[in-house]
């Protein structure tokens, strides 16, 4: 079964709509995980809560995430790959 999380102890579904009305978070009681959907794609889906419970580090993994950081991402991704010597370039 699925439910959408629409109100939680934290308040992280009004946290997230800060961040873009568009985000909403379902619970899958089969896996028991959290999911973070975003109404403006054809597929909802953007990513699965790492952590158990909905609490600040959940706004702070999305805010992390967001397209809009994908260079930075992108960037630190390789620069710890280089550091580990996962490759060079």
């Amino acid at each position: 079964m699925i439910l959408e999380i629409k109100n939680d102890v934290y308040y992280i579904a009004e946290r997230l709509k800060e961040i873009d009305f568009k985000y909403f978070i379902l619970y899958d009681t089969k896996k028991q995980k959290y999911e973070i959907h975003h109404k403006g794609q054809s597929d909802t889906y953007c990513l699965t809560v790492p952590f158990d419970e909905l609490d600040a580090r959940t706004v702070d993994f999305v805010n992390q995430t967001r397209v809009e950081n994908r260079d930075r991402l992108l960037k630190e991704l390789d620069e710890e790959n280089r550091r580990r010597g996962v490759y060079e370039s």
